[in-house]
């Protein structure tokens, strides 16, 4: 099994040598502790490399960035055309964070900078409509967040998984093919705590102390890789999460 990745940012240089150079990394690191024997193809997305065989891979997820989902630079435009292609074929697509918002963007949904500000730290989220994939089950989900934008309508035909008043469309599906969360369950505490550090001034004080209070709660990183392998086709649905 080969799931195809498109990378859409690369780390700050300052930040790259302790966490990796880009979010493939972070991604292909909790996916095989998960599923050992998953194979990945990763393509430059926001340096322009696209894949043009939708067969490829047996699936494919869109990683985080620092860009605009909604933007007019090329290659964002170039993402969103093969968003709508890549749906039309029917393969499984997942999308995180920007591949969240790009993914929504491209299907019909609508994308905007959020007024609520930054979303940062430890995001917790009802489950509103929970799927047969989403095994073990949980009323709730703990993610890390890091995100000024946000879906502010979804796709026509999507189905909202999982919400709260600061996010309401956190995490959703869109037939059986389709699905994506806004929060991060590939970073580490320590990024996360890294970006935190990084919006200090922009956030406020009080914002940015809040944020890092977050980050003493535990979260469900490993729970949702595993739910989006199995969404993907590419872990067992009847396989649990592991200790």
């Amino acid at each position: 099994m080969r799931l195809g990745i498109l990378d859409c940012d690369r780390l700050d240089a300052d930040l790259a040598e302790r966490f990796g150079r880009v979010y493939s990394e972070m991604f292909i690191s909790g996916f095989q502790a998960l599923q050992p024997q998953l194979e990945f193809e990763v393509w430059v997305a926001c340096d322009g490399q696209l894949p043009q065989d939708f067969q490829a891979c047996d699936a494919w997820l869109i990683t985080g960035s620092r860009h605009d989902a909604y933007s007019d630079v090329p290659w964002v435009v170039a993402l969103r055309d093969w968003i709508v292609r890549a749906d039309a074929a029917g393969v499984p697509l997942a999308g995180v964070c920007f591949g969240h918002q790009a993914i929504a963007q491209a299907l019909g949904g609508q994308v905007n900078k959020s007024a609520k500000g930054w979303g940062l730290g430890v995001a917790t989220n009802p489950v509103l409509t929970e799927q047969p994939w989403m095994v073990p089950s949980r009323e709730q989900i703990r993610i890390l967040a890091s995100h000024q934008d946000q879906v502010e309508s979804l796709p026509p035909d999507a189905v909202r998984l999982a919400g709260n008043d600061f996010c309401p469309n956190f995490m959703f599906q869109r037939g059986d093919n389709v699905v994506a969360i806004q929060g991060h369950p590939e970073f580490s505490v320590d990024y996360d705590r890294a970006l935190i550090e990084r919006r200090r001034a922009t956030i406020g004080e009080a914002r940015y102390q809040f944020c890092l209070e977050t980050l003493e709660q535990g979260v469900d990183s490993t729970l949702v890789l595993s739910w989006i392998l199995k969404f993907l086709g590419l872990l067992p649905v009847e396989q649990g999460q592991p200790a």
